[in-house]
């Protein structure tokens, strides 16, 4: 009987929230896709809550450490050691790692999520950044499989690191999906009628001018929902966009899919993205997606998406998209969205995670 143990406790970034909610599903999936005398086990925290699963064949286990302590220690081999011979799986590059012998049994399959510590450090922090490229880095000389859920992710591991990298594609965490609380939600965030949601960030990366420069421009616009996972708040709006610019600094996972699923689009200016879940959340929504030429949006969304490579272009793009002449446009992307949202899945993940481990 083979159990995968999942690391519930991910990289400690603006992400960090998200990917926890993931592996929570993933674990779940999991348990569901197993092969016979299979199950799944997901690792938390000391201090974490343990999620109850539905299916018996899932469960999940506290480790001796606290939340805060997991960045320090795990690079570190010695907290590998009780892993030794386990079956391993890991969202972000944040996992107990050592060298091992190629008789011991043991499986690790670690997933590399974005790469904005190489091309976007600002949009995590100079300290996030550091410690992620340090255990990337890790992940890269000692886990079994490499995964990314782009293409364009892979190829950039590949090239900083010259080791192959497998395409998993992830799916929505169940936040980010709408729910029969969503409406309330949004009325508690006293959200407009109509708006379009982004999680542009100030800078020259996040391209959040984008936006604000195209309302001032434009006051016939719709609002704007700037959803910000961060834990630092973002700077005030401008003064003169305050009453058209709502930023939600998000407190429970649950308002990210209340705002996407209210959306008439997500706009995303920025040059790139983390994971990519606000995607895939607007997809599960029939969202469709404008974006700033980002090559991890246009993988994700495909048709569903229209790129505008320049701030003149994304500018126009959303006044047409948003405008009365543009409704059957935007209509027709909402349909490509609901399509290609059908393309993603925890079942689809897990039982494709199970298979490479089988491969090994």
């Amino acid at each position: 009987m083979a159990t995968l143990t999942l690391i519930g406790e991910p990289f400690p970034d603006f992400e960090a929230r998200t990917q926890a909610s993931a592996a929570r599903s993933l674990t779940e999936a999991l348990a569901g896709t197993a092969p016979r005398g299979c199950s799944s086990r997901l690792l938390v925290a000391r201090d974490a809550v343990p999620p109850t699963f539905s299916s018996a064949r899932a469960s999940a286990e506290a480790v001796p450490m606290n939340t805060g302590s997991l960045p320090i220690l795990w690079r570190t081999g010695a907290t590998a050691r009780p892993l030794d011979g386990e079956f391993v799986h890991s969202n972000t590059p944040m996992v107990p790692l050592r060298s091992r012998t190629e008789d011991d049994g043991s499986q690790t399959t670690v997933y590399i999520p974005h790469t904005l510590a190489w091309s976007a450090p600002e949009l995590m922090g100079t300290s996030h950044a550091k410690t992620y490229r340090a255990f990337v880095k890790r992940a890269a000389r000692l886990a079994d499989v490499l995964l990314a859920p782009t293409h364009v992710v892979a190829e950039e591991v590949r090239d900083l690191f010259g080791v192959d990298v497998q395409v998993l594609p992830l799916a929505t965490p169940v936040e980010y999906l709408q729910n029969a609380e969503s409406a309330g939600t949004r009325a508690a965030l006293s959200l407009p009628t109509q708006y379009v949601a982004t999680t542009a960030m100030p800078g020259a990366n996040g391209r959040l001018d984008w936006l604000l420069n195209a309302m001032e421009a434009n006051p016939a616009l719709p609002p704007l929902v700037v959803i910000h996972l961060g834990a630092e708040a973002l700077p005030p709006v401008r003064e003169s966009l305050q009453a058209r610019v709502r930023v939600v600094q998000v407190e429970h996972l649950s308002e990210v899919g209340a705002i996407l699923s209210g959306a008439m689009l997500l706009a995303l200016p920025q040059r790139a993205l983390g994971a990519g879940y606000e995607v895939l959340g607007a997809l599960s929504a029939g969202v469709p997606v404008l974006h700033g030429e980002c090559e991890a949006a246009a993988e994700i969304a495909l048709d569903a998406a229209v790129a505008a490579p320049s701030e003149a272009e994304f500018a126009a793009t959303l006044e047409r998209l948003t405008s009365e002449a543009g409704a059957p446009e935007l209509s027709r992307l909402r349909i490509f969205a609901e399509d290609r949202s059908r393309t993603y899945g925890w079942h689809s993940t897990a039982w494709q995670l199970w298979e490479i481990h089988a491969n090994m």
